[in-house]
């Protein structure tokens, strides 16, 4: 409303100040206060006065009462691995069926340097590193002439648990030889699978084979990839190596059963010719791959 629209004031009465009922102005309300509105025009606003001439009691403003905090309710203890983050942990023989096990991860204690984390598709385990290093080892382990002609002579070996190669999964296989002796004798290093009965002299399946091809050369890097075709026990032997076989890096074929335990060995061939014993041939190391 504008004050244009107001009526005019009314004359104020004086107020009587010798009443004893008006023993007090502006009780309550800062002095001066001025109020624009209807009726009253701009005036002085005295406070109200109590009728019995006794000043009214101001109760103090109260004070809101504080809501009680609501107590949290715990959070539910969980030992599901799905809910805590963790994995369960096994070794890869008492590792459980994939088929129960789709899309959960396991970790296997017992393959791999230091173990490996795997996960179910619903069909098989499958490394969660691929490729994954089962095995690094800087061996160190020779021979020389003291074993005696014609002697197959195992240096070093790694241990593939039955079934961890798939259907189609291979293993890449890398190892370092060396000859340190001042010995002229043709160095023949080897690498070989056998499983059940079999051993690295008597039974087993060659990978890699030089045959003493070996004659100046102070070491030499041998590499050889098994795969397997669909079948647990029917592979292909590629090694890299100029001396295998019929003709430069040919393959063959072999029937290395992954559904037993299966160890790669790692060896030389002291010929007729090594008499010395300065003949040597040392396996400097050895790292064994698996490809899912």
């Amino acid at each position: 409303m504008n004050p244009t629209d107001c009526p005019p004031p009314a004359a104020s009465p004086t107020p009587d100040l010798t009443s004893p009922h008006r023993r007090k102005l502006l009780w309550g309300l800062p002095a001066g206060l001025m109020v624009q509105g209807c009726g009253g025009g701009a005036s002085a606003v005295a406070a109200a006065v109590s009728p019995t001439g006794v000043d009214p009691v101001v109760s103090p403003p109260s004070t809101p009462t504080p809501s009680p905090t609501p107590t949290p309710t715990p959070t539910p203890t969980s030992t599901s691995t799905s809910t805590t983050g963790l994995i369960a942990t096994s070794t890869w023989a008492a590792r459980p069926a994939a088929s129960a096990s789709l899309g959960q991860g396991m970790w296997v204690s017992d393959v791999g340097v230091g173990g490996s984390l795997w996960f179910s598709n619903g069909v098989s385990w499958m490394p969660v590193s691929n490729p994954l290093v089962l095995a690094h080892k800087f061996s160190n382990a020779r021979m020389d002439a003291s074993v005696g002609g014609n002697a197959d002579v195992l240096l070093d070996s790694h241990l593939i648990p039955a079934f961890l190669l798939g259907l189609a999964s291979s293993l890449r296989i890398t190892a370092a030889y060396s000859f340190p002796g001042s010995g002229t004798a043709n160095k023949a290093p080897q690498i070989r699978a056998y499983f059940g009965l079999g051993k690295y002299a008597v039974s087993s399946q060659p990978l890699l084979d030089t045959r003493g091809q070996f004659t100046s050369q102070k070491s030499f890097l041998l590499n050889v990839t098994l795969q397997n075709r669909n079948a647990l026990a029917s592979n292909q032997i590629r090694p890299i190596d100029y001396a295998f076989g019929a003709s430069g890096n040919a393959y063959s074929t072999s029937s290395i059963d992954f559904s037993q335990d299966v160890t790669i060995g790692f060896g030389a061939l002291n010929n007729s010719s090594s008499l010395s014993a300065d003949d040597q041939q040392m396996l400097d190391w050895f790292c064994i791959e698996l490809i899912a």
